[in-house]
């Protein structure tokens, strides 16, 4: 319980940001300076809008802002470390050998605020372990057994506890964890006259006690987020903490992304989640649409208009990214193109010139740059780019030129996708793309997500895959309301709900 602090529950699109920046509004008209104000939450994706967004109506600078921070990144800097002091690929890989373990580390960021870093390898599932039961507070043989991941085995378990342990200690290394420990243990909190804590569903034991100190060096806050939405449970979220943190409270109750049919589904959907707080709230005026789906081929993905896919794990997204690829849709995964764009711009080029039209001096430096100049798919001479150097930037070359002045030796017959390197699998996607008479060059409208990554965004046409797996569906019911709970409310015009032929599937 933190007596100084207002709980603000914020149903989906309900403005939550909005209401957090209008107090900053409120603390800075009445002479509090920016950096009095203390502004923490789960991710770097929250923390980076609510900096902008203050940046931008309040005229400030990030340097104004020295507290607004995930709270792995405040703990960072308190305890005055730098990047080499935290435990990296190296390190794993080393304690990983004296283990006879894997320990491989796929990423790591100490300002990402990420539970835990993403490990790999068949030490995975244990580094995992290790750490939750420290976000958690609790026992490494009370992590174990409610765990019930019996292809573990508790001894290793402490083995690597104390192997860390003890590489920490000989090496001065930082974990994720330790970030948060230390803070508590040696830091003290910076004096200020609000602290505001945003996507507050998503904080563990841990960190809870980071942010009870925080408050206890404050005069008052607001402890935003919703427990509806708190899908982080499996790595180690309290969401009971966040309920039960105030007996002040505040319900925002207009949503401005939900229309009323999105909505309804919805409030049927969280009426099923047990532990909650009771939360009315209002839909837009707009009707909206669900419609539902028994096949993936009755999907209007050819409409001229925005998709998200989303998916409750990622071997579902990818799956689905095979799809798109063999019908020619562009697509975004990851918030990466699914096309080339470097290669697309190349074909463009080569095709320009094949219809006779002339390039200018930067297009022709592009197609250059890209295309072979070796083996046997070589399209231009070695060292021809050096020609360009000294080119007139003022003219324009078409294909006869730049064979006899600029070093081209592809004949004008050549493939474009050849001249752009691209594989045989790639021929046949843009070949598909092609035949679907989708530009290449366009932004893709369509988005594979999870249900996760999805979290916070929202788009105006959604599909809702309701594929689970065996580890999802037998994890708490709570877990799987809230996941797709999330996922249908990122709805703001139609929610397509796609039926599943997999054996697990979660019953809407």
């Amino acid at each position: 319980m933190i007596p100084n602090a207002t709980l603000v529950f914020g149903p989906p699109g309900c403005g939550k940001t909005h209401f957090l920046l209008s107090k900053i509004r409120d603390a800075l008209a009445s002479g509090i300076h920016p950096s009095r104000i203390v502004f923490v939450g789960f991710t770097r994706k929250a923390i980076r809008e609510a900096v902008d967004r203050a940046c931008t109506e309040f005229g400030l600078t990030e340097k104004d802002l020295p507290f607004f921070r995930t709270l792995h990144s405040m703990a960072f800097r308190a305890l005055g470390i730098g990047k080499g002091d935290m435990m990296g690929p190296d390190d794993y890989r080393t304690l990983g050998n004296d283990l006879g373990m894997d320990l491989s580390v796929k990423s790591t960021s100490f300002d990402d605020g990420t539970i835990i870093p993403s490990y790999d390898g068949n030490g995975a599932r244990y580094l995992f372990l290790e750490a939750r039961a420290r976000y958690r507070g609790v026992s490494l043989e009370q992590e174990f057994n409610e765990a019930q991941d019996w292809d573990l085995h508790y001894p290793l378990l402490e083995k690597l506890h104390r192997a860390l342990t003890s590489y920490k200690a000989a090496t001065g290394k930082f974990d994720f964890v330790d970030l948060i420990e230390q803070y508590i243990v040696q830091c003290d909190a910076p004096h200020s006259d609000m602290v505001i804590v945003d996507e507050a569903q998503d904080l563990n034991y841990l960190q809870w006690k980071m942010v009870a100190k925080l408050f206890e060096a404050s005069i008052e806050g607001y402890i935003a987020g919703d427990d509806d939405q708190a899908i982080y449970r499996f790595a180690g979220a309290e969401v009971s903490e966040f309920i039960s943190m105030s007996e002040k409270k505040i319900v925002l109750d207009q949503s401005y992304r939900l229309p009323r049919k999105v909505w309804e589904l919805a409030n049927q959907l969280s009426k099923r989640i047990k532990v909650r707080e009771p939360k009315v709230f209002k839909p837009r005026e707009e009707i909206g649409n669900v419609q539902y789906h028994l096949s993936w081929d009755t999907l209007p993905l050819d409409k001229d208009h925005s998709f998200t896919i989303m998916t409750r794990v990622n071997s579902f997204m990818y799956s689905f990214a095979s799809k798109l690829e063999d019908e020619g849709f562009i697509f975004s995964i990851k918030g990466r193109s699914s096309i080339d764009e470097t290669k697309a711009q190349v074909v463009r080029l080569w095709e320009r010139l094949q219809e006779g039209e002339e390039l200018r001096l930067g297009e022709v430096v592009h197609l250059y740059k890209n295309a072979a100049k070796r083996g046997d798919r070589a399209a231009v001479k070695h060292g021809a780019s050096k020609l360009l150097e000294a080119a007139d930037p003022e003219q324009f070359y078409g294909y006869d030129l730049l064979v006899s002045d600029y070093g081209l030796t592809a004949p004008i017959s050549t493939s474009p996708l050849d001249i752009a390197q691209m594989s045989e699998r790639e021929k046949l996607y843009y070949d598909a793309i092609k035949r679907r008479g989708i530009d290449p060059l366009q932004p893709p409208r369509i988005k594979l997500s999870t249900f996760h990554t999805m979290k916070g965004g929202e788009d105006e046409h959604c599909v809702v895959y309701l594929g689970t797996t065996k580890a999802c569906a037998e994890n708490d019911p709570d877990d799987e309301h809230r996941a797709f709970y999330v996922a249908i409310t990122r709805a703001r015009d139609t929610l397509h709900v796609l039926e599943t032929d997999k054996r697990y599937r979660y019953e809407l």
